[in-house]
């Protein structure tokens, strides 16, 4: 009986301390970022730990060994967070739980804001894209990913949804007059998307209709600004002269790219045009427009708007 007392004594005093070690918050200064390589060893992984002060007491070694773990550990990147313990670190190394980096394409964004050209001459060749425009190409999100990842990889996911949403989109148009494919219908979304908030976007769809149908340029600044080569924010009366295949206060039709990465509302916005009247807009606000039917009213609201500020 004494004996037996004494080995559940020694257990409890066992668990007592292994629990208060594993734990313990280990206090790093910072989050870290600890990479397994293809192939390494729970002994060498111990060791790189030694190096950062930190030991994996036998316990630890015990629970890689019983759960097989020490035999399939995953490669890739793990986070150690500031506030990890011993008992967290290995849960994860365990349990393959690697840390996804993100990669983010922002609704509106332009493509060099987040490829460069070699990036996009690389995903042009992994696609077999001769003419390498992806202006309008990829759908605005977040995209996890592992480290060593191909980045052809994410961008194709993320441009397949694009194409796909945008095809489904354009079968769902009822006047396909003036848009005559899924490209076109990109590229009056990526109007949308720069000229709107999704609250007035089907009412500026229909306007950019009328004047299509019409025969009536365009002549919205988005498509001016983006023609120009290191614009300054300062949209000027010499600019919208200037000609570029993208000055619609020059050129009727659509500008011959789309301009910006258009968001699903958008799309659906360019799909869905809300019909109306209206021939002219200006904004008169943040998120909100005044809308006009003639070229009287529209510039009283030039005026008022934008000439009185």
């Amino acid at each position: 009986m004494r004996l037996l007392a004494l080995l559940s004594l020694f257990s409890f005093f066992l668990f007592f301390f292994s629990f208060s070690l594993l734990t313990k918050n280990l206090d790093f200064k910072e989050n870290y970022i600890y990479t397994i390589e293809e192939g390494e060893s729970l002994e060498s992984i111990k060791a790189n730990f030694k190096d950062l002060d930190i030991n994996f007491p036998f316990i630890i070694d015990l629970y890689f060994y019983i759960s097989g773990a020490d035999k399939s550990l995953r490669k890739g990147e793990y986070l150690l967070t500031k506030d990890s313990d011993l008992f967290s670190i290995s849960r994860r190394l365990a349990k393959g739980k690697v840390f996804y980096r993100s990669f983010y394409i922002p609704e509106g964004s332009v493509v060099s804001d987040f490829l460069t050209n070699k990036e996009q001459n690389s995903f042009c060749n992994f696609k077999g894209i001769k003419e390498c425009q992806l202006e309008g190409m990829f759908h605005p999100n977040t995209y996890f990913y592992e480290t060593g990842e191909n980045l052809n990889n994410i961008l194709n996911e993320s441009f397949n949804a694009q194409l796909a949403f945008a095809a489904d989109q354009f079968e769902r148009l009822n006047d396909k007059k003036f848009i005559k494919s899924y490209y076109d219908l990109i590229t009056v979304a990526s109007i949308l998307e720069k000229e709107s908030c999704a609250n007035e976007r089907s009412l500026i769809s229909g306007v950019i209709y009328n004047r299509l149908n019409r025969r009536m340029k365009l002549q919205i600044d988005s498509t001016v600004i983006y023609g120009i080569k290191n614009f300054n924010g300062n949209l000027t009366r010499k600019d919208l002269k200037t000609n570029t295949p993208f000055n619609s206060y020059i050129n009727f039709g659509l500008p011959p790219k789309p301009i910006s990465m258009p968001s699903k509302l958008s799309l659906i916005a360019a799909a869905n045009p809300k019909k109306s009247e209206y021939l002219y807009f200006v904004s008169n606000g943040k998120c909100s427009h005044k809308f006009s039917v003639n070229y009287s009213d529209h510039l009283e609201a030039i005026k008022k708007y934008q000439l009185n500020k």
